[in-house]
């Protein structure tokens, strides 16, 4: 037990004043960064290192994600302006690193990114894109993540350094539907040479 550690006093946890996120419809629109496969099997690699209870609740690898906005779904005509003005951000290539784990307060596990002022930016220009087209929301501070297990109380996570390359061309508008049996609807991807159109 001694290469393990608990608890969540970590600097860059977010604040409890930050509240919980808005409450949000059977469905909702998530912008997100997904890891490829070669990241995902690392993320796998990485979980199977834990101390899990019996309690905890995996999200499947292609689920994995680290959202940069999340909103409630839209209708046709709002989705079709958020696409135009999503498509006009440049997107330039990202070499993020996946370098620290840990549970949080809420009762979920994550992977957190390296600082990266890139990501910072395109969080940024993201925020910008969606108030652009029209829809008010509440821009989040970012705190860069991806959730790797939910019913986390009681789990503890390895102490071995982590560092996993995670390069990033693009980012997705999804529909994600949380209720069972839970999905991800890809509506667009955004990155040098290619938008999927919504």
């Amino acid at each position: 037990m001694d290469d393990f550690t608990r608890g969540n006093d970590y600097p860059q946890e977010p604040d409890p004043d930050d509240g919980p996120a808005p409450s949000l419809g059977p469905s909702h629109l998530l912008i997100a960064l997904f890891p490829d496969r070669g990241v995902q099997r690392a993320i796998e690699a990485h979980r199977k290192d834990w101390i899990w209870t019996k309690s905890s609740r995996f999200p499947p690898s292609q689920r994995l994600h680290l959202t940069l906005h999340a909103l409630d779904d839209q209708r046709d005509a709002v989705l079709q302006r958020l696409d135009e003005s999503l498509s006009d951000i440049p997107m330039r290539p990202l070499d993020l690193v996946l370098d620290s784990s840990r549970t949080w307060n809420n009762d979920i596990a994550v992977m957190q990114t390296a600082e990266h002022d890139g990501l910072r930016a395109l969080h940024r220009r993201i925020s910008f894109a969606v108030a652009h087209a029209g829809i008010a929301t509440r821009t989040p501070r970012l705190t860069p993540h991806i959730t790797i297990a939910r019913k986390t109380t009681g789990a503890a996570c390895p102490r071995n350094p982590l560092s996993i390359r995670w390069p990033v061309n693009n980012f997705l508008l999804v529909r994600s539907w949380p209720s069972h049996p839970a999905r991800h609807e890809v509506l667009a991807s955004y990155g040098p040479g290619e938008n999927d159109g919504v």
